[in-house]
């Protein structure tokens, strides 16, 4: 596929490792990389899909409260 910035190819990689973990991601190929030449004809064919907007807006409450027990918002300032 043709990246969005319309130079960068992506090989999609999809998988499972040994220990049994799937995994899906790209192999990014630039100008000048070995073999990108002869993959941009294809991959001009086709170009990544425009993001569509979501059905729903995101509530911004919910996201910082999943993020929040995710762990991942950082520190809150708040005493536990």
């Amino acid at each position: 596929m043709l990246a969005e910035d319309g130079v960068t190819i992506l090989l999609p990689l999809r998988g499972q490792t040994e220990d049994g973990v799937f995994y899906s991601g790209f192999e990014e190929f630039h100008p000048g990389d070995p073999g990108y030449e002869e993959m941009l004809p294809v991959a001009r064919e086709n170009p990544v899909a425009e993001k569509e907007e979501p059905q729903r807006p995101v509530d911004t409450d919910t996201l910082t409260r999943i993020l929040r027990e995710a762990g991942l918002d950082g520190p809150t300032g708040e005493d536990d």
